[in-house]
C-alpha cells in the first residue's frame, strides 16, 4: 500500500505545465514569425494563470519600471500569446496545440 501511495505521489511531481507564455514587450501586434524560445516568459498550469501573468507584464511595461522599458514601444502595452502544450518538433520549430490571448 505504501508503494502505491509513493508512486502516485511522485507522479504528481512530474506533471508538465499545460500553458506557455510568449510575451513581446516591444510590439503592439502579434508577430507573423514562428514562435521563439527567447520570448517565453513562463509556464503555467492553466490558461487563466498564463493570462494573469501576461496582464501583469503589460502593466509593468506601461509603467516603465526598470527592465520593462516602454520607450521601445510608444503605446507601451506589449502583446502576448498563451500556447497550450508547446514543444519543439523534428525540425526544431516550436509548435503549440493551441495559441490564444
Amino acid at each position: 500500500m505504501l508503494v502505491i501511495c509513493l508512486t502516485l505521489g511522485l507522479s504528481g511531481c512530474t506533471k508538465t505545465p499545460e500553458w506557455t507564455l510568449f510575451y513581446y514587450p516591444e510590439l503592439s501586434v502579434l508577430p507573423d514569425a514562428p514562435l521563439q524560445p527567447d520570448t517565453i516568459n513562463g509556464y503555467y498550469d492553466t490558461l487563466e494563470q498564463c493570462q494573469r501573468k501576461a496582464h501583469g507584464l503589460q502593466r509593468l511595461t506601461r509603467s516603465g519600471i526598470s527592465g520593462f522599458n516602454s520607450d521601445v514601444n510608444p503605446s507601451g502595452t506589449g502583446v502576448y500569446q498563451c500556447g497550450q502544450q508547446c514543444e519543439l518538433n523534428d525540425q526544431s520549430v516550436l509548435v503549440c496545440k493551441q495559441l490564444t490571448q
